[in-house]
């Protein structure tokens, strides 16, 4: 097998499954684990797939986007722990714009609100899980859903979000450079984030660290919009301190 054959098939298998994984990869294409190693720091290179430990996972950009399903079967404990992060953001909120996404799905199931609280959100699964919840009143913004997030995000959402004001917006992002700050691969999705963010006194960022250092296709917000920014402790330092330098108000947990 050639080696643009084989990156081919190294970037959809990783887009197939959520990750890759370096020694099956070599067993199953009949070639060494260097090889496989070499191959994948050329995508990454690329900006194609990022490394992690033992194999390489896809970056999201215009011509890739995971689901909500994959999303749920990776990095869950960092998720999990972002989570529980954004809990003491919104604990004294009374109007909070909710973004999209798995770890936003997991901080609705944690939330157990003490007082009245309005949250917007485009995000139908997290809504259906608010609904359920004492004190909380749900705006729900309309447009037409993407069946990849079960979101909506259209001139409807961007309508709705310039008519209100909100206390807090919790957000997540596809990737995040200094460069180029947060982006989405959806223009609509950049969009109505960034409406989320217009519309609220301030804004939190919840991002694992594999976001970081890498761009997907629109940007949404300059790394120095929000007041504060949280990624899971695997981050290195190099990274966090180069962030740091730049503007961000960063954490790692």
């Amino acid at each position: 097998m050639f080696q643009i054959e084989r990156h081919a098939w190294l970037v959809e298998q990783a887009r197939s499954a959520g990750r890759v994984d370096v020694n099956a990869s070599a067993e199953q294409l009949g070639v060494t684990v260097e090889t496989i190693r070499r191959d994948l720091n050329d995508l990454e290179l690329k900006n194609l797939l990022r490394r992690v430990h033992g194999g390489a996972i896809p970056i999201e950009g215009l011509g890739y986007e995971s689901n909500l399903n994959m999303r749920k079967e990776h990095f869950i404990e960092e998720k999990r722990q972002l989570a529980a992060a954004g809990l003491e953001l919104i604990e004294e909120a009374e109007a909070i714009f909710w973004d999209e996404g798995y770890t936003f799905q997991l901080l609705a199931e944690m939330w157990q609100p003490k007082h009245k609280t309005t949250v917007v959100t485009n995000a139908i699964h997290t809504a259906s899980i608010l609904s359920n919840k004492k004190n909380v009143d749900i705006i729900f913004l309309g447009g037409k859903v993407r069946s990849n997030t079960a979101a909506t995000s259209d001139n409807w959402a961007l309508r709705q979000l310039a008519e209100l004001v909100l206390d807090v917006a919790i957000i997540g992002t596809n990737g995040v450079s200094i460069q180029h700050g947060c982006t989405t691969p959806h223009p609509g999705v950049s969009a109505t984030k960034a409406a989320g963010i217009k519309a609220s006194h301030s804004s939190y960022l919840l991002a694992l660290s594999n976001r970081f250092g890498f761009d997907s296709f629109v940007k949404f917000a300059d790394i120095q919009v929000f007041d504060g920014v949280f990624t899971d402790s695997d981050m290195d330092d190099t990274t966090f301190n180069s962030f740091i330098t730049a503007g961000m108000k960063i954490k790692r947990i």
